[in-house]
């Protein structure tokens, strides 16, 4: 038996050369891929440098976002010191500007407002979704064609090798590739034959 974590979307959308990540930057209908996923899953699309990135609602709820009042453009952000340090801004004044206390400050203006939190005055972060861990077995049940006789094997590999047949063959008849080898089959209680 094997424990493995299974991959999420979030994995794949961001790995470069994956699928789901060429289906949202170098197809011709990147922009519509995009739309849809965002539409499914949430969060949104950040271009950096050429490509782009998706951001996760959990992250999304944990950044923040300002417009640039010059060239209307959104910047999301996570960490606002490094922001604020990159831009020539103060991380009290961005509280201000997200709060609603200040219009603009330094060019930049509130593209959405959040409450202030009264008493604790902490940000609550939200945890991104931990990918579930899954159990690989190594056995299959198997059906002989011959004798209809129906039996497990715990180790695939470790059968074939003691009954001198090809694992490489029988694994294929344990996925469901290959129909039948050596007079074995996958088990299946729905077939009636």
């Amino acid at each position: 038996m094997e424990i493995r974590k299974t991959r999420m979307v979030y994995d794949e959308v961001n790995r470069k050369n994956s699928q789901t990540w060429i289906q949202m930057n170098d197809s011709s209908r990147a922009f519509a891929f995009r739309a849809k996923f965002v539409a499914t899953h949430g969060g949104f699309f950040e271009r950096r440098g050429k490509n782009w990135y998706w951001v996760s609602p959990a992250k999304e709820k944990n950044g923040y976002k300002l417009k640039n009042i010059h060239t209307n453009e959104i910047v999301f952000f996570e960490r606002m010191k490094e922001f604020g340090e990159k831009h020539g801004l103060t991380a009290v004044k961005i509280c201000e500007l997200l709060n609603g206390k200040r219009k603009t400050y330094k060019g930049w203006t509130a593209n959405e407002l959040r409450e202030v939190k009264e008493g604790t005055g902490q940000h609550i972060k939200e945890k991104e979704p931990k990918a579930p861990i899954v159990k690989l077995y190594n056995g299959a049940t198997f059906k002989n064609i011959n004798t209809n006789e129906v039996f497990y094997v715990e180790n695939v590999s470790e059968f074939a090798k003691n009954n001198n047949i090809n694992a490489g063959n029988l694994y294929k008849v344990a996925k469901g590739t290959m129909k039948s080898y050596k007079g074995l089959k996958l088990f299946n209680p729905l077939d009636d034959s």
